[in-house]
């Protein structure tokens, strides 16, 4: 019964929002600051925490294993929403990545 009420609380707490329409000028903007070297920088944070939730999560004890899988997928599905919001892809930034150790 204690699961129960804990559901229908949770439930009774979400309520949705109105979704804002993505138009092609904030395409094009998210697209240009995903082009400059903080945008290039937060491609590879975001990819590196997918990557690393994924390692980690294959890592984990049988119990653990589906909440660590959950969220892994969790990280890798907000990293494609933010993806399909851009016309070029987040992870293209590896293709010309510099690091700035090296120079």
């Amino acid at each position: 019964m204690r699961k129960l009420k804990a559901i229908l609380a949770f439930i009774r707490n979400q309520e949705w929002i109105e979704e804002p329409k993505w138009t092609d000028e904030d395409e094009k903007a998210w697209t240009a600051f995903l082009g400059t070297p903080t945008g290039k920088r937060l491609s590879l944070i975001l990819l590196n925490l997918t990557l690393r939730h994924n390692a980690s999560a294959v890592m984990k004890s049988p119990d653990r294993l589906a909440e660590a899988c959950g969220w892994a997928k969790g990280y890798r599905g907000c990293v494609a929403t933010l993806e399909s919001l851009a016309t070029s892809k987040l992870n293209s930034a590896i293709e010309d990545h510099v690091d700035e150790s090296d120079e």
